[in-house]
């Protein structure tokens, strides 16, 4: 591989370059408030996969005004690969050379995993006067080249340079930020999660919606695909394994007590759950699991039970944090949890109700006797303090007819812990869950 046709500038060797928004490089000398090149369209690295199925409303953040690049500061990392091809292929890993924050890099190569790649001719890379076309310097043979293009030292080299300073892998989807230090997307985008800082320099980062529209790094990701083709594949597959292939397959947010048919808004903002949102849009159906958090004091089913959440809109604010719309489509039973990325996953089994045996005991009562007990207080609590029960009406809707639904809508009105509302969860059966309403309202009442 010739690197001449991917280290360029407008059809010219790329000197002091800086990387742009928009993905493309230049040289300082180029450098505008648009990019210059024509063919220039946007694209974003960062913003969540969501698949074309997917029902979710994706409302990302608002545009924002433009962040102006350095024009004193040359990209790192395209800084470093021509480095080490005017330096005589100089040793990435030699504690005096100069520059570059890749010394710890722990990437390893193969060869069956890299491309052949070709040195340029040096007089291509050094040439300062953009607007001669004098060659000054004697090119290398064709042997010469053909010798250095199967040095490992030029494989090794490059590879170092070409790894993430955050997770030391190869680079994925490289992203350039405006100080000129490239990442992995998922690692800058995690980065952000936690501070607006970049990693390297420290330099204060644009807000999340700037990029949330940025592209990645042209130069890099060609470079990458046709040196390490194999590796670059491979990484990209071990990200989605990692996500995906995982028997602890379901996200779990401890939060608050959701029935099923029930709709419930969040404001997401810790980094962890953050990561966890993202994840979820990029799934067919994007949807967690929610429990209410478990005290010490709390039962163990509150923990071990909880509802579906199906993600039915998404709003990203500027500063990364989302508000979300979800819809609880269905209850669970924990069967195994762990942690991923700090944030819970599970095994999870599905919970329906079952058919009621039509012989019922004689000292039974019916779902009809049920009900008219559960609307008889409602009808008591509206006349001694009307506006708690509108106020209850409004927040919860009017009772549903359906008597599964109903099961859960009069213990939302019911003033008593969630923790003890949460016993209704694991119960399969409509009849059964407003017995054990209807005993809550005789110790309300007495």
């Amino acid at each position: 591989m010739n690197l001449n046709a991917l280290l360029s500038c407008m059809l010219r060797p790329l000197r002091s370059a800086t990387t742009l928004p928009c993905g493309h490089t230049v040289c300082l000398s180029h450098q505008s408030v648009s990019c210059p090149l024509e063919e220039c369209l946007p694209q974003s690295s960062i913003r969540p996969r969501i698949p074309l199925t997917s029902q979710v409303q994706y409302l990302p953040p608002p545009g924002i005004i433009a962040v102006p690049v350095d024009a004193r500061r040359s990209d790192v990392t395209i800084s470093e690969i021509v480095a080490l091809l005017e330096g005589g292929l100089q040793d990435p890993f030699d504690a005096n050379a100069d520059g570059g924050n890749h010394s710890e890099s722990v990437c390893e190569l193969t060869a069956s995993q890299s491309s052949s790649i070709s040195l340029p001719e040096q007089q291509g890379l050094v040439k300062d006067d953009l607007e001669s076309d004098v060659d000054d310097t004697e090119p290398m043979s064709s042997d010469q080249q053909h010798d250095t293009a199967s040095t490992p030292a030029l494989q090794t080299g490059l590879l170092a340079i070409l790894c993430c300073s955050l997770c030391f892998q190869l680079l994925y989807n490289p992203v350039t930020t405006p100080c000129q230090h490239t990442f992995c997307a998922k690692c800058l985008l995690r980065s952000l999660d936690h501070s607006q800082t970049c990693p390297v320099c420290r330099d204060t980062l644009p807000s999340f919606s700037f990029f949330e529209n940025h592209a990645v790094n042209r130069i890099l990701e060609a470079l990458l695909l046709a040196a390490f083709p194999e590796m670059y594949a491979e990484r990209g597959e071990a990200i989605a394994a990692a996500e995906r292939d995982s028997h602890l397959d379901t996200p779990i947010f401890p939060c608050m007590l959701v029935f099923p048919g029930r709709s419930a808004n969040f404001r997401i903002f810790e980094p962890r759950y953050r990561l966890m949102l993202r994840r979820c849009l990029e799934q067919e159906v994007p949807a967690f699991g929610m429990i209410l958090p478990g005290p010490s004091d709390a039962g163990a089913d509150s923990a071990q039970y909880g509802s579906m959440l199906e993600i039915r809109a998404v709003t990203i604010l500027p500063d990364g944090r989302s508000l979300i719309e979800t819809y609880a489509t269905h209850r669970f039973r924990i069967l195994e949890r762990g942690t991923l990325d700090g944030y819970a996953v599970a095994r999870i089994e599905r919970i329906d109700d079952v058919p009621e045996s039509p012989a019922l005991g004689r000292t039974e009562p019916s779902l009809a006797d049920l009900r008219e007990i559960c609307t008889a207080f409602v009808e008591h609590l509206r006349a001694k303090s009307v506006w708690i029960v509108e106020y209850l009406l409004g927040v919860h809707g009017q009772p549903p007819a359906d008597a599964a639904a109903f099961s859960f809508w009069i213990a939302l009105v019911l003033p008593i812990d969630e923790y003890e509302k949460a016993r209704l969860l694991p119960i399969r059966s409509p009849r059964r869950r407003l017995q054990l309403v209807v005993e809550w309202i005789v110790q309300l009442e007495g």
